[in-house]
């Protein structure tokens, strides 16, 4: 299975029809609207990611002119062939000697189950519940390299020892979407003149090979100035070998036909150090300022606040200063997206995806597609001014039930339920309040953006005040509970009302009352 020859990607066409596969020159060199097709949103985004990291690879565009090109039209056969020659053998999965993001020769006790490899499949409690049964019974060859891919670079490691990727354990991947795959693709590419900007030592390292090509050496200290682009994109932290393939007739994946599936690989342990954060263009960095020192890394998801609360971190790119001793850098994609993309397009869709895990156990999958109403670019502010705002009447609704939960402890006639309905009356907030969001994110006038906040604002105050009453009702009979219940409305009026925009002495400012 050559991933530069064969059919392996699992799409279906945009309009309609059912799921099929076709080779990368398929896709980049044919006129076809497709959209990848595989039964898990991380597969998806792993296929997606793959898709960019082997174009990057092959058919890095000069600057960004090239680059506006290939998203427009399809690259011609002939220039498909010629370009892909020197990389025959990097992408082979079943190669005799360096077989795809893996190493020939692994030792281990025994083999292990594919299902190891699909992050999530096993491993957390509520695993049988969002995975279709028998997923990784026998994967065809192009499944198995995605799965590969996104192991070695998305998910977490396998814990015990096993190094993560570049990355660290669960990274957010934040991409610019198309209104299909192969622009997709290519507005994910970084041109060459931005490759330059954002890897100094680009130059120097272009013609390094991948590490399953050029092995990393056991013990080793590699600093990150020495991991080309193309090296550090398809970066193997791991000893795997799939073991040889059986035969079979369905992909228990993709659920295409295949002649082989892979059931099994080994897996060893392998160390060394990376010293430095490697600037990955598809993922968003954070940095703090520590005692003089500057610490990065990558936004993940840590709780299970939903992706916009992070959004100006995807967005804003912020120094630190005299003024901040948080940064962030979004990633160079979206960064390059910016740039190149015309004035005139009215929307921009931006692809979020990650996991949240627990070490090697994986606890949520997130995969989210948020619209941007044209502008943004130039008034990127806006954004974290929204996220801010939204963040904010959460607050809100999480300290007005905390006093009806918890009274006034200098008032002992004000008494608490004592049942702390706070955290799931803030998991609605987040469920009810998104629609909310995305809503405004898609419609809002960047250049003007009062009208559509102050939308927003009685949009989430009614949902605080459903939420407030929904979580307080069942306790509504107890006498005792009266006055702290009269407390608590008071306490949230009072937040909301910090919410509202200045406005001059002696105006309404049209806060809702909360029943």
């Amino acid at each position: 299975m050559n991933l530069l020859i064969d059919q392996w990607i699992p799409v279906r066409p945009l309009e309609s029809g059912g799921a099929v596969k076709i080779s990368l020159r398929e896709l980049l060199c044919g006129d076809g609207a497709w959209v990848l097709c595989l039964p898990r949103d991380d597969m998806e985004l792993a296929a997606m990611q793959l898709l960019i990291c082997i174009t990057q690879a092959i058919f890095t565009p000069k600057d960004g002119k090239e680059l506006m090109t290939r998203i427009a039209r399809p690259i011609t056969v002939e220039e498909y062939e010629s370009s892909i020659r020197s990389f025959a053998d990097w992408f082979c999965v079943d190669h005799p000697k360096q077989p795809f993001m893996q190493v020939r020769g692994v030792k281990a006790d025994k083999p292990t189950p594919m299902d190891k490899l699909l992050a999530g499949v096993t491993g957390a409690t509520n695993s049988c519940f969002v995975n279709q049964a028998g997923l990784a019974d026998g994967l065809c060859g192009g499944c198995a390299a995605i799965v590969l891919f996104n192991q070695a670079s998305c998910a977490p490691s396998f814990g015990g020892g096993f190094k993560a990727g570049l990355r660290g354990s669960a990274p957010i991947t934040t991409l610019a979407q198309g209104d299909h795959l192969r622009r997709t693709v290519w507005l994910n590419l970084l041109h060459d003149e931005e490759l330059v900007s954002n890897f100094p030592w680009h130059r120097d390292t272009a013609q390094q090979k991948p590490t399953w090509i050029e092995p990393l050496k056991a013990g080793e200290t590699i600093p990150v100035q020495r991991i080309g682009v193309v090296r550090g994109l398809l970066w193997q932290p791991a000893h795997i070998e799939l073991l040889p393939p059986v035969a079979a007739e369905t992909c228990s994946c993709c659920g295409c036909h295949t002649d082989k599936a892979y059931v099994a690989f080994n897996k060893a342990k392998f160390s060394y150090t990376v010293s430095g954060t490697w600037p990955h263009p598809h993922s968003p960095r954070i940095m703090t300022s520590k005692k003089g020192e500057i610490e990065e890394k990558f936004a993940s998801f840590t709780t299970s606040a939903p992706a916009w609360t992070q959004l100006s971190r995807f967005i804003v790119q912020q120094q630190i200063d005299n003024t901040n001793t948080g940064g962030q850098q979004p990633a160079a994609v979206i960064m390059q997206a910016r740039k190149i993309l015309p004035a005139q397009l009215q929307k921009f869709h931006l692809l979020i995806g990650g996991y949240r895990n627990n070490q090697a156990s994986v606890l949520e999958r997130r995969h989210e597609v948020f619209t941007l109403n044209h502008g943004w670019d130039k008034h990127s502010g806006v954004i974290g001014e929204l996220v801010t705002l939204g963040r904010g009447y959460r607050e809100a609704l999480y300290k007005g039930i905390s006093v009806f939960v918890g009274g006034i402890k200098s008032d002992k006639t004000v008494k608490g339920a004592g049942v702390k309905i706070n955290q799931a009356a803030e998991a609605q907030f987040y469920r009810r309040s998104e629609p909310t969001i995305e809503d405004t994110l898609a419609r809002i006038d960047f250049a003007d953006p009062a009208p559509e906040l102050a939308r927003m604002r009685t949009s989430l105050k009614e949902v605080v005040a459903d939420l407030f009453a929904e979580a307080t009702r069942p306790y509504l009979n107890d006498p005792q509970l009266i006055k702290t219940l009269a407390v608590a409305k008071l306490a949230l009026k009072k937040h909301l009302n910090n919410l509202e925009p200045q406005i001059n002495a002696g105006g309404d400012n049209g806060t809702a009352e909360i029943p």
